[in-house]
């Protein structure tokens, strides 16, 4: 499943693959919800990303077939 995180304040978009999209989920949800201040995702390939948890702007998630619509936003 391919995955796109937006960063805040730029153009840039990171794409990532991974299998369980679950996990990706659960680990931004718990950077927001503790005081976590990077977000590590790891890709299919094993290279890992860490992503400052304030410059999350976006979270999509998008199955095989194509853009699912699902994602999320931190609030303001």
């Amino acid at each position: 499943m391919k995955i796109k995180v937006g960063i805040a304040h730029t153009n840039r978009v990171i794409e990532i693959e991974s299998q369980d999209a679950e996990e990706v989920r659960s680990r931004i949800e718990e950077a927001f919800a503790g005081s976590q201040p990077l977000v590590w995702l790891q890709d299919s390939d094993g290279t890992r990303i860490g992503i400052p948890r304030e410059m999350l702007a976006f979270v999509e998630f998008e199955s095989a077939e194509g853009r699912s619509g699902v994602g999320f936003a931190p609030g303001s």
